[in-house]
């Protein structure tokens, strides 16, 4: 099966999981920094732990579609993902968690970075998930905190507006 057509199942995939999902959480953050510059930063294909606080360190196996990852939590644990859509185009990435001690399954994640003008840019970052062993409001926390560390980090990096 050539990449195209994984391609697309993947995108059936992750339109079929995130209308059906059942939690979500996430942040949309404007910093005063080109958008290019902001997705050089927060690109699939970076060290996640240069702008995810709770990643002590993290490997990569691969580039662009099907590029695996592993992040190595602060307080022990790994989280497995696996990019299943990339357009360095449009500044957009999917990714899914494949495995994680995080409290979801069925998890996608979806990062887009567009131009403000003026060299300011928007970061939109977000999941859908089922929650797992805990309530839908915990795992929403559970995600939100961590997005919201996210954007405090990249705030760190870039003026945030």
């Amino acid at each position: 099966m050539n990449k195209q057509v994984i391609t697309w199942i993947t995108a059936i995939g992750l339109l079929t999981t995130m209308s059906n999902a059942v939690a979500q959480a996430g942040i949309t953050a404007n910093y005063k920094v080109s958008a290019d510059e902001l997705w050089n930063a927060v690109d699939f294909h970076q060290p996640s732990e240069n702008i995810m606080p709770p990643i002590a360190s993290s490997t990569r196996d691969g580039e662009g579609l099907g590029a695996l990852k592993v992040n190595m939590l602060k307080g022990g644990g790994e989280v497995h993902l696996q990019l299943v859509y990339y357009s360095p185009e449009e500044r957009a990435f999917n990714y899914i968690i494949q495995s994680s001690p995080l409290p979801v399954s069925n998890y996608v994640g979806e990062v887009r970075v567009k131009s403000l003008g003026e060299g300011r840019s928007q970061l939109t970052w977000r999941g859908v998930y089922d929650p797992a062993g805990v309530s839908q409001e915990e795992a929403d926390a559970a995600l939100q905190g961590f997005y919201e560390a996210i954007a405090g980090r990249i705030g760190e990096m870039f003026p945030k507006e």
